[in-house]
């Protein structure tokens, strides 16, 4: 094997192993929650020894914000900006296509959902600032939506900062819904055909429904 080459199967086997630590520790916070989490818990969980942990990762708060950082990057890959070219689906089309991506995204991993929603927010105030961030600018994509959307008659004059802070809180709750009684909902697809629905129908056009 060259040297190149080697250097790379080191790269992988290092970032392979970095993943697998992120991903016990996703489990012990989801479980245990981060202040009752230790990074004994994490290594035990893991079946590494501590110096392997410190190798990779300088403390707990180290490793939770890994996971914050995983998540939210994530979440942001998944919510495209709305695309007005010609041909293009109308922009609340376009809304509902985030949401279900969103909501995939969450179901498919509800441990770091947990992390997301439960714990993250009151941590302190920079894991607070780091969500503000994010959800700020969802709030944005989903206003500049429905201004486009009002453009094209196919939405009613509105406060669109008020309406898309409805429909952002709404995709929340629904989030926590889905990872904590997930057996007592329908399926994903109708789950994001409702919260469309009752989010974005409420603010068609008349024109438009009809």
């Amino acid at each position: 094997m060259s040297r190149i080459g080697g250097v790379v199967v080191h790269k992988e086997l290092k970032e392979a192993r970095r993943n697998q630590i992120l991903f016990f520790a996703k489990q012990v916070f989801s479980q245990k929650g981060y202040h009752n989490a230790s990074v004994s818990d994490i290594i035990e969980s893991a079946g590494i020894a501590r110096g392997t942990f410190y190798l990779y990762f300088t403390s707990k708060r180290d490793i939770f914000d890994s996971l914050l950082d995983e998540v939210l990057k994530e979440l942001r890959q998944r919510i495209r900006p709305i695309d007005l070219s010609p041909g293009a689906p109308d922009p609340l089309a376009q809304v509902k296509a985030n949401i279900g991506r969103v909501l995939e995204f969450l179901v498919h991993d509800p441990e770091l959902t947990k992390i997301l929603l439960h714990q993250a927010a009151g941590l302190d105030e920079r894991s607070a600032a780091m969500l503000q961030a994010f959800y700020d600018r969802v709030l944005s994509l989903i206003e500049r939506s429905l201004e486009h959307g009002i453009r094209m008659g196919l939405v009613r004059p509105c406060q669109t900062r008020i309406v898309a802070s409805c429909i952002l809180g709404t995709m929340k709750e629904v989030a926590d819904q889905l990872t904590t009684h997930r057996e007592a909902l329908p399926p994903l697809e109708v789950v994001v055909e409702e919260l469309f629905n009752f989010g974005l129908r409420g603010v068609f056009a008349r024109s438009a429904t009809s």
